[in-house]
């Protein structure tokens, strides 16, 4: 039996929560689940990762072992919604496996009491991944909820409206890539309706329909809401070429093809200058000797290896996308790919950082996807549109610098004395055997030897090979006179590597 290192997804009922959660408005989510399914995601998750800041309307029926065995959970659902029904006009029950396993029956409490109403959504979290319920919660808030609100007046403006469908919580880096978005669909001339639903009302749903088009924040969901919807979709981009299609697509769509290149030419000479300035310099010639791989979900696999690959020229060793618990690539073959072709840098998540680390890879990791203790919240840190090729460029040559800077050998003052000490031996016996009085003390390589540097060099970037050459031919030898031996091993050349490797 193989054992799964990793799981790419959350369940149903984490997507679902993701979803809701982010809205404004007077309502709540009720989770119908165990002690500790609140905690974790409302108040444990934040402490390692910005995936879902604390939530005050988030309350749980919590169940315990005679819930499970005797009375279930309907008696608690009653009780806790009969507190939560005078602070709160909407109610969302959340179904989670537990209260699926022991077939909760919370749908019988759906109901309208003057004008406030009590939902309940089976997120089915036994075999529905994170990223299909939140295609399905979207897609039921606008045939479901959305009706049930009273309408409301379009915006008062001439320009067209575009919605933005997909930004939740528990997205990497949505801050920042949200904000790219907004940016750059105000940047063509247009305005943004309703960003459905982290920055919006519950009740703007109502709204959905008036915009011109809308821009899918993640390819991973959103479509089904999309469809039916029945206007223009398009997809948010990440790099150079991907952004300037988006653009013209969506100015086309919308009657600002004018407006949208003339800010296109603005942008190319003012957002994008500090990529123009990093591409002319000598940069570009490390990026065509340097590699990468990326394991992430599809929107960031596919732009990230479309950005690198394409128009940087990086040579891409490895690319697989996340897709959910049953059919993605098996977490071990991501290991071995890791092992088998090291690249110069790697965009992921914990689980292959885990893997750099712990077999003392060369490779420099670059997060791209949670699960990913980090935080993401400065709206600065884009991987999408202009400003994200600007922000990618310039992390990527950050980490060459530092690859280059680490392997130049840095001698310190406790350093120094030892290593003229050692030149004045070296010179003395140099001197006895012009003299003809000492016989030079010579080293040797064993096959064995020379073809692990060579597994080795292929380890470490290309461009700092011929420098991180020379250090482990020279630092293997003097390990071996150190110990009074005259025969360089495999060995040898793992400890010097193992030493000097940053």
């Amino acid at each position: 039996m193989q054992m799964m290192r990793d799981v790419d997804m959350a369940n149903g009922y984490w997507g679902a929560l993701a979803v809701l959660a982010p809205m404004k408005g007077n309502h709540c989510i009720i989770i119908d689940g165990p002690i500790g399914c609140h905690y974790v995601p409302v108040d444990s998750a934040l402490n390692y990762t910005d995936s879902i800041p604390y939530l005050q309307n988030v309350h749980a029926t919590h169940i315990i072992e005679s819930d499970v065995a005797l009375d279930g959970t309907l008696h608690k659902l009653q009780k806790l919604c009969g507190e939560l029904i005078d602070r709160y006009d909407q109610l969302f029950i959340l179904s989670c496996q537990e209260s699926e396993i022991i077939s909760s029956e919370a749908s019988m409490l759906e109901a309208e009491i003057n004008g406030k109403r009590i939902w309940y959504m089976a997120t089915r979290s036994l075999d529905t991944d994170d990223y299909t319920a939140r295609d399905e919660v979207l897609h039921y808030l606008y045939q479901k909820v959305r009706p049930t609100f009273p309408a409301q007046p379009k915006k008062a403006t001439d320009k067209p409206l575009v919605n933005i469908i997909g930004p939740t919580f528990g997205n990497f880096n949505s801050y920042a890539d949200f904000a790219e978005i907004k940016r750059l669909i105000t940047g063509i001339g247009a305005e943004v309706n309703v960003a459905f639903p982290f920055d919006c009302h519950i009740g703007d749903m109502v709204r959905l329909d008036d915009a011109d088009a809308n821009v899918l924040m993640y390819q991973e969901y959103g479509q089904k809401l999309a469809n039916a919807m029945g206007k223009p979709a398009f997809q948010a981009p990440i790099g150079l070429r991907a952004t300037e299609k988006f653009l013209l697509e969506l100015s086309q769509a919308l009657g600002l093809e004018e407006s949208a290149r003339a800010f296109i030419a603005q942008e190319k000479a003012t957002t994008l200058q500090g990529f123009w300035d990093v591409w002319r310099s000598p940069h570009q010639d490390i990026f065509r000797t340097s590699s990468f791989g990326v394991y992430a979900h599809k929107t960031y696999a596919e732009g990230l290896t479309a950005f690198f690959k394409d128009e940087l020229g990086f040579t891409c060793d490895m690319s697989g996308v996340k897709t959910d618990r049953w059919r993605t690539k098996n977490a071990m073959d991501i290991k071995a790919s890791l092992l088998e072709t090291p690249p110069t840098l790697f965009f992921g998540c914990i689980n292959e950082k885990i893997y750099i680390t712990e077999n003392s890879l060369s490779t420099r990791f670059i997060p791209c996807a949670h699960p990913m203790p980090i935080v993401c919240r400065s709206t600065g840190t884009p991987y999408m549109g202009f400003a994200g090729a600007v922000y990618l460029i310039q992390i990527v040559s950050n980490e060459l610098f530092d690859i280059l800077y680490s392997h130049i050998h840095i001698e310190y003052s406790s350093d120094k004395a030892k290593r003229r000490s050692e030149r004045d031996k070296a010179r003395v016996e140099w001197e006895q055997q012009l003299l003809g009085q000492a016989v030079a003390r010579e080293v040797r390589w064993s096959d064995e030897a020379l073809k692990h540097m060579d597994v080795v060099l292929k380890k470490i970037p290309f461009f700092v090979r011929v420098s991180a050459s020379k250090m482990l031919k020279v630092e293997s030898e003097k390990l071996v006179k150190e110990q009074y031996r005259d025969t360089v091993t495999p060995d040898d050349i793992d400890v010097i590597f193992a030493r000097f490797k940053r």
